[in-house]
């Protein structure tokens, strides 16, 4: 089937605001990776041995679609698959003024997720245990994901369900293989991390806004 398909790429700019926004939100934003590793100790929320360094980068990295604008499309968004809250936690902190709800099926994952946001005392937020398969989505909600779900197999599971935006953290080359193998006409646009050999955790990766 063919998809209407755009790539755009994005400079180191964008990289450099959403660490501005980082820094702005620093406290709590720290605060959260506390609470992440403190959990990760209990239940494998993010791999076992993960520095500091990198998770304040994952971080980052969930910050991006902010310099972009793309939380401006919905006043609500669901971030499925959320494990131990990315991006879903650092978008709800720096987006307060939006509502997020943080899915996934492994009920030991959102008890984490719970406990993170009534520490963080976080009132724009919360939980949703089960599979986004039987989520009642409607057009004001948009999806969030990063890295939990290959995108014919996140379609599939959505089934009819009357979404519109879904914003997808995932490396280029998968996307554009995984878009091709997807059954329903998708209007696809890959945005392209363009930030240089001196930012190696970018490097392949990319942001995929799929409409309809």
């Amino acid at each position: 089937m063919k998809h209407k398909f755009v790539k755009i790429r994005i400079e180191k700019t964008i990289l450099k605001q959403a660490r501005e926004i980082f820094q702005v939100n620093e406290k709590m934003l720290e605060q959260y990776i506390d609470l992440l590793l403190e959990w990760n100790g209990k239940i494998n929320l993010v791999s076992r041995n993960v520095s500091r360094e990198t998770v304040r980068e994952h971080i980052i990295h969930s910050l991006l679609p902010i310099p972009l604008n793309f939380p401006d499309k919905h006043p609500e968004w669901i971030d499925a698959g959320t494990g131990g809250g990315l991006p879903g936690i650092p978008l709800a902190i720096c987006r307060h003024d939006l509502k997020w709800i943080l899915n996934d099926n492994i009920r030991k994952k959102m008890k984490a997720v719970d406990d993170i946001i009534y520490r963080l005392e976080l009132d724009n937020c919360r939980t949703l245990a089960k599979s986004i398969s039987l989520v009642n989505l409607n057009p004001n909600t948009g999806i969030v994901t990063k890295h939990a779900f290959k995108i014919p197999d996140l379609l599939r599971l959505l089934g009819k369900s009357s979404w519109e935006t879904i914003l997808i953290w995932k490396g280029t080359a998968d996307a554009e293989k995984e878009i091709q193998h997807s059954g329903k006409q998708l209007n696809v646009t890959i945005y392209e991390f363009n930030f240089g050999e001196k930012e190696p955790f970018y490097e392949g990766k990319g942001l995929v806004l799929i409409e309809r």
